[in-house]
């Protein structure tokens, strides 16, 4: 009988050594499971606060260059009023000296000077002068110029100067104050070196 005991202690011993190794792997497997989830896990958790992270980053990204622009839109309106005004100072000024000139001896001569140089452009063609209102009292020595022409007062000449159309030869010549005050002024703007980018 000792022998058939022994046979079942030794099965149960077999038995049990299966079934402990059974459990070890099971043991082994379920931690290798456990640790593949965690680490997926971790994984998708980095990825997750990643994306986070640069939808946060991107979100305030743009609010930061939103409010930049409009901080940088908000400063060259400024510097903009700033520039208008200081060139609007510097041609109020020149504006006065012109029409100081304008009450001068020079600014007769001016007149003649002008009348000449265009009367010889168009080369003693008809043609119509137009004048500033002040100015008729100049008409004498305008029309010494011109074999034939018509003198018409323009209230668009506010400063004063001449100018002239010739219809024969499809020409309007503007030596008027008004005019030359504008394209400085223009230039000026143009290469001051105030521009606002």
């Amino acid at each position: 009988m000792i022998d058939a005991n022994s046979k079942t202690n030794s099965f149960l011993e077999a038995i049990e050594k299966y079934a402990e190794e059974q459990r070890n792997e099971m043991k082994a497997e379920i931690e290798a499971f456990r640790e593949e989830q965690l680490t997926r896990a971790n994984e998708e958790g980095t990825a997750a606060a990643f994306a986070l992270i640069q939808r946060k980053k991107a979100k305030y990204k743009t609010a930061l260059a939103k409010e930049n622009s409009l901080k940088e839109t908000a400063v060259k309106r400024e510097l903009f009023e700033k520039r208008n005004r200081m060139v609007e100072t510097v041609f109020e000024e020149a504006e006065k000296k012109l029409k100081e000139f304008t009450k001068s001896k020079n600014y007769e001569a001016y007149i003649e000077n002008s009348a000449k140089l265009i009367s010889e452009y168009i080369g003693g063609k008809k043609a119509v002068v137009y004048i500033s209102e002040k100015d008729k009292r100049l008409l004498p020595s305008i029309k010494k110029y011109f074999n034939d022409c018509e003198t018409v007062v323009d209230d668009s000449i506010k400063l004063g100067g001449i100018r002239c159309f010739c219809e024969e030869l499809s020409i309007m010549a503007d030596e008027t104050l008004d005019s030359k005050f504008e394209i400085r002024k223009m230039d000026f703007v143009e290469h001051s070196g105030f521009t606002i980018e």
